[in-house]
């Protein structure tokens, strides 16, 4: 059986041409997969925050930076590559969604798998579904925009998704990574 990574992949092939000539306005995105949703008999989601664009599928997400100059500011996909770093070296990946950079002609995607319930709890922060120990590791690392657009639930428990943050851990000079 292939992985939702190998499938991710997949995706990523196909939607490439339709996405190749978007630059920074979400509603290329949003027009590109309609189009690949019609051509494919498809139902891939979209979802965008400032700097970011998220393919959602139904059992895999692919994400992808638009905004370069938004992303210098609240982070991006290697951020989120360096997080889950620093998550798995602490004992805390359990905690996210595991993100696999995948480089693919001249754009670099992110892909994770599906976390379900992400959007579901609207009016709840991940804190008041955290323990005082992971609540602390998120502090430490200056993760905060935990609302409920990104997380969900895997196995019972808590799972970030959206973990991008501009950390002066991840600099140069400050971190082994």
């Amino acid at each position: 059986m292939r992985s939702y990574e190998d499938r991710a992949k997949d995706f990523i092939k196909m939607i490439f041409p339709l996405i190749d000539d978007c630059d920074e306005y979400v509603e290329d995105y949003i027009e590109a997969v309609e189009m690949f949703n019609r051509v494919y008999s498809r139902k891939v989601r979209l979802a965008h925050g400032i700097a970011r664009v998220a393919f959602i599928t139904s059992d895999y997400v692919v994400k992808m930076t638009y905004d370069d100059g938004e992303a210098a500011v609240v982070g991006g996909g290697e951020e989120e590559v360096k997080m889950y770093a620093i998550a798995e070296r602490e004992g805390f990946a359990y905690l996210f969604a595991k993100v696999t950079p995948y480089h693919y002609g001249n754009r670099e995607f992110y892909i994770m798998p599906r976390i379900h319930g992400v959007g579901k709890y609207e009016f709840d922060y991940a804190e008041e579904h955290m323990t005082y120990r992971e609540r602390e590791f998120c502090d430490r690392h200056n993760l905060s925009d935990l609302h409920g657009n990104n997380y969900g639930f895997r196995d019972g428990h808590i799972c970030l998704v959206d973990y991008a943050c501009r950390n002066e851990d991840y600099s140069d000079s400050g971190s082994d990574l």
